[in-house]
């Protein structure tokens, strides 16, 4: 007979070692956990998805401004170029009120 130096145990060895380990109280702390992280993240995914979904609008926007003007008729070729001119003004602590 063929005598093997390591033998495996069977299938309900490994189950019955399985349940001696199993702890009830520990398994509900674990699911407790869990829980309570989800119930954490759900209101997270519903604030991020709207900020989300305007992030793309905004590079949507975005492209759209960087392309060139495009004058409203086509048979003038002039290029239309105005200037902005910008200010700047020293506010020394006191409030910026934009209208």
């Amino acid at each position: 007979m063929y005598n093997a130096p390591y033998i495996r145990p069977g299938l309900l060895e490994r189950t019955v070692a399985a349940t001696k380990s199993f702890n009830f109280g520990s398994f509900l702390d674990g699911i407790q956990k869990t829980l309570g992280v989800i119930n954490q993240a759900i209101p997270i995914v519903y604030q991020v998805k709207p900020m989300l979904q305007n992030a793309r609008t905004m590079f949507r926007i975005a492209d759209e401004i960087r392309k060139p003007n495009e004058s409203a008729s086509s048979s003038d070729n002039t290029n239309n170029v105005t200037k902005v001119s910008v200010k700047t003004v020293s506010n020394e602590n006191r409030p910026i009120f934009y209208i």
